[in-house]
């Protein structure tokens, strides 16, 4: 079923894109559409993609221009779908329509960045404590992407998934894997609306430790 609207193509992506979803992933959809069409209808796009899932999509929105740049300057993310996406039927593929993206030259600022992010976190709790489960949340996001960027210059592929801070070679990784579950479950919470997990952590010892494993991390990429 294909909708007659600005939408230019409806790929899957993420953990489902791959192969390699579970019952914590989300269903990953992304939708391009054409530059300068207006507002699309998500009733449309989840229509569409009814048939094939049972579970609702989470949608990332992008213009063909914007997704045209990802490619042209090789951001990650373009990697990412490029290399771990399908198109749904009636849809050319992503690497159709865009090509091979540009290499990737960013790792180092990206991870800066994410580090940056993840040294906030701690201070945040500590002026807003009621707002724990979003930031433990974000906490998860810097941990999985910074261990996914690195990944680019430290492996033989880059590690999209969401385990990524426990594939890195030579790195400890930061946490043990049960409190990063409960870090991802914090996540969740804040971005599905799940049920915030009980945090039977020690919140300053797992931030301090993912804080020395970042600053490990963006040494070794230098």
């Amino acid at each position: 079923m294909k909708f007659d609207t600005g939408i230019l193509n409806i790929s899957i992506f993420g953990s489902y894109g791959r192969g390699g979803h579970d019952a914590f992933s989300d269903l990953d959809v992304l939708v391009v559409c054409r530059d300068g069409a207006g507002t699309q209808s998500e009733g449309s796009v989840r229509a569409i993609v009814s048939p094939w899932f049972d579970q609702s999509p989470s949608i990332s929105w992008y213009g063909n221009k914007k997704m045209e740049h990802f490619f042209e300057d090789g951001d990650l993310f373009a990697w990412h779908l490029y290399m771990e996406s399908y198109a749904l039927p009636g849809y050319l593929s992503i690497s159709e329509m865009y090509g091979r993206p540009a290499r990737y030259i960013n790792c180092l600022d990206d991870i800066r960045g994410l580090h940056n992010i993840l040294r906030s976190v701690p201070g945040h709790i500590a002026q807003s404590p009621h707002n724990v489960i979003y930031e433990l949340g974000i906490a998860y996001v810097c941990l999985r992407n910074i261990a996914m960027t690195a990944s680019s210059v430290l492996c033989e592929k880059v590690l999209f998934g969401r385990n990524s801070p426990f594939e890195l070679p030579e790195i400890d990784p930061p946490v043990t894997k049960e409190d990063y579950s409960i870090l991802a479950q914090c996540r969740h919470a804040s971005t599905r609306g799940a049920e915030a997990p009980p945090l039977n952590i020690d919140v300053s010892a797992v931030l301090r430790d993912s804080l020395t494993w970042a600053k490990a991390v963006e040494r070794r990429t230098l």
